[in-house]
């Protein structure tokens, strides 16, 4: 109660202080950062005009995650999708899982955190790396991001081996922040929602000199927020300053620093049944379709502090108009004390009793990542090239890893009258009746690549490259004759792909890609049988179709893709071996699909943006004897034929938004949409399934102008119906995520 009062109080102080800030401010247009133009001062031009323009628009016209060149997206012969930023202002995203519910085959995983890690499935495969500015770090830490200092998220469809390293094949999530602007902007705003939630954020920009040469851009946020689950509160605390030093007209360099702090809940979800138990030939989910949703079987006090510094810069210089020179770094350093209680099957002896184990355990990991790039463009027989060449290096390493040094105990829940522990306050207090289990504890990988995008007659466009990729991985486990466990890897990767345009409005494209992965985990605890699992590689080839309607004001894509994959980790089958983070190799996954992606403005006012997929997903290839839960022999065959856990055959996402343009009532705005998605299986055995479900969300907002200041205020109603569903059963069957029931978040923003 104290901190709510506190909290709501600072915020309440902050909105009366910016708003006594001279009302000129806020009649100045705002430029764009072109990061591909000239460096040094920046003034409002046509071109930061229609890019200003664009902030407003769900209707991107370009990426760069795709090729690394600021290539339009009717010639970018792949799927490439942008949330834009007005889209995360409208839904009020505060997650970066909210904002890829807008993206057609893209799904993201509860993590059994509020606030927690970003894991993300995409084309029918799970991929826990988050990209920032074209720079993959650590993957799957829970509380490293905040949308507060996000410009717009592009999701790249497909293997991205080529630009990006290691990637997983359906795919990668590239974060696109915030940058220095050149004229003074601000903006705060505070939001308030059930379950108790307050969150306060600030956007700063402007120079730092009267002549530009240094520029800034402050991003912060407060955040309490509460689960309608038995938890305590989440708390996060993040700021990000960001200076750019224009140092000539053709060099400069950006220097970016962010810290955050939180305190995490864990949060398990609920469980379900094998397909043994009638229930669930029902029900799906068995009895916890008939428990309270705010059933927990964790620990209230269980929870993960987590502290994290992110640093780095942006350099680049151009050599002439034609040929620029880019060189990026970044480093996080991450701390997190934890302590988790986790459900891993029944107890024997009582129908109504969940076996749990809690683990104590703490660890710091740090990443470096760093990258370099030529871009040029030039001509040769009447071909159009834009030629890319560079180079990145990647390290991870954990200490004290995150999943290892751990203490471990044994507890059981009755989850029909459960009576919570009570947190030891030492780790002393814990007995190891339970192994710790171990990690992949450093990793270094190496690449160099070359892309050439052509330009041919007739309106004919090819993109051809190749990567060369050298990976090492360390862990702290070792085979039984004593040796540390590693993997030592290298692959050429190809991409490759053809586009024409035959009229303006139209794009026909195909391409053929390959991936090569990371490692997929470690098979068993620490023993003569444990091993590292081999590199996951994969192939895929789309076609699509792109076009642009309504006078070039609505984009849709339509994409087919067969995509290919092998040595894929996923969890044990065994439910304690799979609480324990360890991993089986399947062998092969084939998953072919059809996706379509519309955004854009059909009419002055009317936005949109939503897509549909299909994946039909199946194990193509597999060895070994898989029993069921009773001993019973299912296959000599492994997992072949059986279809991935969460994989959903049908996804569908639709958001749209009117906004009166003119009349007494301008700047009142309304909408709505809806997140659907048929029903999937919750592991590997195919043993339950997590039911489909459709949820509403609905939007009002007004804006208005008060002596200079921009003012909206705004309320969103999720899941409008109060539908009961299961976002996800991933990671266990003892660990069902629960969706969240009917909230309400509204918000005050002030602009100037």
């Amino acid at each position: 109660m104290l901190r709510s009062f506190l909290l709501r109080g600072a915020s309440a102080g902050a909105l009366l202080a910016l708003s006594s800030i001279h009302p000129a401010l806020a009649q100045e247009s705002l430029p764009a950062i072109d990061i591909g133009a000239a460096a040094g001062p920046v003034r409002p031009t046509a071109q930061s005009a229609r890019a200003e323009a664009e902030k407003t628009s769900y209707h991107p016209e370009s990426a760069t995650t795709a090729l690394k060149t600021n290539t339009s997206i009717m010639e970018t012969p792949v799927s490439v999708q942008v949330v834009p930023q007005q889209v995360l202002l409208d839904q009020q995203a505060t997650t970066l899982a909210r904002a890829v519910d807008n993206v057609s085959g893209v799904r993201s995983f509860d993590s059994g955190y509020i606030g927690g890690n970003d894991q993300f499935q995409i084309r029918g495969f799970t991929t826990p790396y988050v990209y920032t500015d074209g720079l993959r770090l650590q993957s799957g830490l829970p509380g490293t991001s905040s949308l507060i200092n996000v410009e717009k998220v592009e999701v790249l469809k497909g293997p991205a081996s080529i630009l990006y390293g290691r990637a997983d094949p359906g795919g990668i999530v590239n974060v696109v922040t915030k940058q220095p602007e050149a004229v003074p902007h601000y903006v705060i705003q505070q939001q308030i929602g059930s379950y108790d939630s307050y969150r306060t954020t600030l956007d700063a920009t402007g120079p730092l000199t009267k002549d530009d040469t240094l520029l800034y851009r402050l991003t912060a946020e407060a955040d309490l927020e509460h689960s309608f689950h038995e938890t305590n509160y989440s708390r996060n605390y993040f700021v990000s300053p960001v200076v750019r030093w224009n140092i000539d007209a053709a060099t400069q360099i950006t220097f970016n620093l962010q810290y955050g702090r939180q305190a995490i809940p864990f949060d398990v979800g609920t469980f379900g049944f094998t397909k043994y138990d009638p229930l669930s030939l029902v029900f799906g989910v068995g009895p916890a379709a008939f428990l309270p949703r705010e059933r927990a079987f964790n620990d209230p006090n269980s929870s993960m502090n987590v502290e994290t510094v992110k640093y780095g810069y942006n350099f680049s210089h151009k050599f002439s108009e034609d040929w620029t020179l880019t060189n990026r770094f970044e480093g996080i350093v991450y701390h997190s004390d934890n302590y988790l209680v986790v459900p891993v099957g029944f107890d024997a002896n009582s129908p109504t009793q969940l076996s749990r184990v809690a683990i104590a355990n703490s660890g710091v990991r740090d990443s470096v990542n760093l990258n370099l790039d030529l871009t040029g463009r030039f001509e040769t027989y009447g071909v159009e090239h834009s030629a890319l060449v560079g180079g990145d290096y990647l390290s991870n390493r954990a200490f004290n890893p995150f999943f290892g040094a751990s203490k471990i105990r044994q507890s059981n829940i009755d989850y029909l009258f459960p009576i919570h522990s009570v947190t030891p306050t030492n780790l002393s207090q814990y007995n190891s009746f339970l192994p710790g289990w171990t990690s992949i504890n450093r990793e270094d990988w190496y690449g160099f690549y070359v892309q050439d995008q052509l330009k041919l007659p007739y309106n004919l466009f090819v993109l051809a490259g190749a990567r060369y990729d050298r990976a090492i991985t360390h862990s702290n486990a070792y085979d039984g004759n004593g040796e540390q466990l590693g993997n030592n890897s290298q692959r050429v990767t190809p991409r490759f792909g053809l586009l024409w345009r035959p009229i303006e409005e139209v794009s026909l494209y195909g391409s053929y890609l390959e991936n090569f992965g990371s490692a997929g985990g470690l098979s068993g605890p620490a023993g003569p049988t444990q091993q590292i699992l081999p590199s996951e590689t994969a192939q895929q080839w789309e076609v699509g179709v792109k076009t642009e309607l309504f006078d070039k004001r609505v984009t849709a894509t339509l994409a087919y893709y067969n995509l290919i994959k092998q040595h894929v980790g996923v969890p044990d089958p065994d439910p304690t071996r799979a609480a324990l983070g360890y991993r089986i190799a399947t062998g092969e996954i084939r998953n072919r699909g059809v996706e379509l992606d519309v955004a854009g403005e059909i009419l002055p006012g009317w936005k949109v943006i939503g897509g549909y997929s299909y994946i039909d997903s199946i194990v193509a290839k597999d060895e070994g004897v898989i029993s069921d839960p009773l001993g019973n022999t299912i296959s000599f065959k492994g997992f072949t034929g059986f279809t991935p856990a969460d994989v959903s055959r049908h996804m569908g996402n639709l958001f749209t938004t009117y906004e009166l343009q003119d009349g007494d009532w301008k700047g009142l705005k309304f909408g709505g949409g809806v997140n659907a998605r048929s029903k999937s299986y919750g592991d590997s055995l195919n043993s339950y399934h997590v039911p489909g479900y459709a949820i509403f969300n609905l939007l009002a907002s007004y804006s208005w102008d008060l002596y200079g200041t921009k003012l909206t205020a705004q309320l969103n109603v999720e899941n409008l119906a109060d539908t009961r569903y299961y976002p996800t059963g991933n990671r266990g069957q003892f660990q069902i995520g629960v969706g969240t029931p009917r909230t309400f978040k509204g918000s005050i923003r002030m602009e100037f």
